[in-house]
């Protein structure tokens, strides 16, 4: 296994079977998992990032020793220190039926960058039609690498959804650049009706950094994947003297970017004081 040199020990550090990283995932992550297995033995495998295996690496630089683990579900667990940790699924999708695999793992001088594909379930490989997506994480998750971010001027935020077959929630968000927000929550939120809230500066600071992390720009208009019932969302973005890139996005998985972008406006309807 891969093991980055790391300032302190932590529970990552001494994991060195595939048992204990279960048990770990259940003890120290969510002990709700306690019926899920993520990993299994695959001798058939026997590429050096394959299915079957695990991997110690600080993802986020802060001294720690983090854990990838590409098994019947892929995904990070970081460690954010004093005993917290934090899980990252990489697969994607509804119910996650989206796989991908690792391929390899490079530096950008201390920063580990994941290369992953699309993996078939059906025939246990590599989709070799699929891209190649380089993931860094980045301000809370993983996003596509990207050397050269932006520098945009963002004037507005305007994020809304819509239903879905189920409880998905229905609400609108915009942001401004002074940090004053306007949340309406319109069904299947905690929550009916219009607030106001001043969005905190570590929020806002890292919904700023991930917009211009992503090449907002160069993003398609509009994403859509290949089945029905979902949810579908809507991102509009003023920036540099009223500029505006507008995205919606149906199941709202367009980029690894986008959906970490996603994640952090849903998290502010229960993370700020709306009024």
């Amino acid at each position: 296994m891969m093991t980055a040199n790391v300032a302190v020990a932590n529970d990552i550090d001494n994991l060195n079977t595939i048992d204990d990283v279960q048990n770990f995932l259940v003890n120290k992550v969510n002990k709700e998992w306690k019926d899920i297995t993520f990993i299994e033995s695959n001798p058939a495998d026997t590429s050096a990032f394959g299915k079957g295996k695990y991997f110690k690496i600080d993802l986020d630089n802060n001294g720690l020793t983090d854990l990838v683990i590409n098994g019947i579900y892929f995904l990070a667990v970081t460690d954010n220190g004093d005993g917290k940790y934090e899980s990252h699924i990489i697969d994607r999708g509804a119910f996650l039926t989206d796989k991908y695999t690792l391929v390899n793992i490079i530096y950008k001088d201390t920063t580990p960058l994941l290369l992953i594909k699309g993996y078939s379930e059906y025939t246990k490989s590599i989709n070799n039609k699929s891209i190649t997506d380089t993931l860094i994480f980045k301000y809370g998750d993983f996003t596509e690498y990207n050397a050269f971010p932006d520098d945009l001027n963002i004037e507005e935020i305007h994020f809304s959804t819509t239903a879905c077959y189920g409880t998905c929630p229905i609400f609108e968000l915009s942001i401004k650049a002074d940090q004053t927000a306007t949340y309406n929550a319109i069904k299947y939120n905690k929550e009916t009706g219009e607030f106001k809230t001043t969005i905190d500066t570590s929020s806002y600071n890292n919904l700023i950094r991930t917009i211009n992390y992503i090449k907002l720009t160069t993003l398609e208009d509009g994403y859509s994947v290949n089945w029905t019932d979902d949810q579908a969302v809507t991102l509009q973005i003023k920036f540099n003297n009223g500029q505006v890139k507008t995205i919606s996005d149906y199941g709202a998985i367009g980029t690894f970017g986008l959906e970490h972008l996603y994640e952090q406006l849903f998290e502010l309807r229960g993370t700020q004081k709306w009024k």
